[in-house]
């Protein structure tokens, strides 16, 4: 179905790198109601996937735009919107949306759907100016479409754009009898068996470009492609602060799987919102089992942890960095300098290494204990402890002893790690997936 988050969408597919969601959505809206105020990464993202209907003061400033007036927003339109469009891609846009309007069965060919103009969809070409048709596509979208169609908008764009950047055009028309312009019977005579290998052969290719097309847009955060698996099995409808993670979860099947193909990633067998939930009772195990704090802290993993989640885009760098001083002070540790200090991996790993040994009794403390008192995790904000306890869980899978046949398979997923992960919703899903890791696929269990 054609609505308002499909011309958003097809626009912020070709934008140029570095253009944010917010922002080219807020360009969109504010060529309607100037006064539109700065609108949400996850209210960008909901009006760009076709989840949620724009603000009732939107509707209310297009109500008072007279027709007469529309042909004065297409240079805001040319300077505010195609501008964010890159050069060599304008063309896919304007090709994207015009086989979307012409495939879509709810509007008739006489239905004016260029409000600009007055373009009905048979009259609809590749020669029209792109600000042009951008701003009266947009306000028949606004006038007289619903945008809250369960997501489903972005998903549909980006297959019809690989559709065109396949090759695909849209239907000409003869402008002298209305009628398509075919091509020659002779072109046209497949079997059926023919046609069938055809359009498999197509769909083949459209998945491997939307695939690359994912891949390529997101190079820089390419380690990140593992926890896209990890929030995609875990929540697949949940907004997320990275819009990556939204992205992903919204492709098909075969498009996630060629994506974690082409980018040499496993795929997670597991499914359900909890599929974590056997792996963090087995950390507990293992917590007790190498007295790694009091039983009494134990129950704020199951309780705590999880909350993690729910604080999203807030940022977690201040929790990751290496402020404990070493109990144990080796000749190698002397070499660095005095002032050397451990993360919360390290800080384990050097419990679990020295804590047998006689001559460290008396000045190693479990770490959970260690960390409660000293950061005080009685009364300081839920975010740090939430974020102090996914660290545990990461230092715990990675400090314990492995069978001696898993190294191979360590790290096997390539996710950011500790050291790069960004957010709260990042270390969450990072966790996650340090669980699996360890628990399913090195067989610690």
């Amino acid at each position: 179905m054609f609505c308002i988050g499909c011309v958003i969408s097809a626009v912020a597919e070709c934008k140029i790198e570095g253009t944010k969601q917010a922002k080219l959505v807020e360009a969109f809206l504010k060529s309607v109601d100037k006064e539109c105020e700065e609108i949400s990464d996850e209210t960008a993202s909901n009006i760009a996937r076709g989840a949620k209907n724009p603000s009732g003061y939107l509707m209310e400033a297009l109500g008072k735009l007279p027709a007469e007036s529309y042909k004065s927003i297409v240079p805001y339109f040319q300077s505010q919107v195609v501008s964010l469009i890159k050069e060599n891609e304008k063309n896919i846009v304007r090709d994207t949306l015009i086989l979307m309007i012409q495939e879509a069965q709810e509007i008739a060919d006489d239905t004016v759907v260029e409000l600009v103009n007055g373009l009905k969809k048979a009259d609809l070409t590749d020669e029209v100016e792109l600000a042009d048709f951008l701003a009266g596509i947009f306000l028949f979208a606004l006038k007289n479409t619903k945008n809250n169609i369960g997501g489903s908008a972005k998903r549909a764009t980006r297959e019809y754009l690989a559709r065109v950047k396949n090759g695909e055009k849209p239907v000409k028309r003869n402008k002298n009898t209305d009628v398509e312009i075919m091509e020659p019977e002779s072109k046209r005579e497949y079997s059926n068996h023919e046609y069938r290998s055809r359009e498999i052969e197509l769909q083949e290719e459209r998945i491997e470009q939307e695939a690359i097309s994912f891949c390529r847009r997101y190079k820089n955060e390419k380690e990140y492609i593992a926890l896209c698996q990890v929030a995609f099995i875990t929540n697949p409808t949940r907004v997320h602060n990275r819009e990556m993670y939204n992205e992903f979860c919204e492709l098909t099947t075969s498009t996630r799987n060629k994506i974690l193909e082409i980018s040499e990633v496993d795929k997670i067998e597991v499914s359900g919102e909890y599929w974590w939930f056997k792996y963090l009772d087995l950390f507990e195990k293992d917590y007790e089992k190498y007295g790694l704090g009091a039983e009494r802290y134990r129950y704020s993993f199951s309780q705590y942890f999880p909350r993690l989640l729910e604080y999203g885009g807030e940022p977690i760098d201040g929790f990751t960095k290496r402020i404990f001083s070493p109990k144990v002070i080796t000749p190698i540790i002397n070499t660095f300098s005095k002032s050397y200090k451990l993360d919360v991996a390290g800080l384990i790993d050097e419990y679990i290494y020295y804590k047998d040994f006689e001559e460290y009794t008396n000045i190693l403390e479990p770490p959970m204990d260690f960390m409660w008192r000293k950061l005080d995790f009685g009364s300081c904000r839920e975010l740090m402890l939430a974020s102090y306890l996914a660290l545990f869980i990461i230092g715990t899978c990675r400090g314990i002893p492995f069978p001696e046949d898993v190294e191979d398979k360590m790290f096997v997923f390539s996710g950011p790690g500790v050291s790069e992960v960004e957010t709260a919703e990042d270390l969450f899903y990072q966790t996650l997936l340090t669980l699996y890791e360890n628990y399913e696929v090195c067989g610690t269990k």
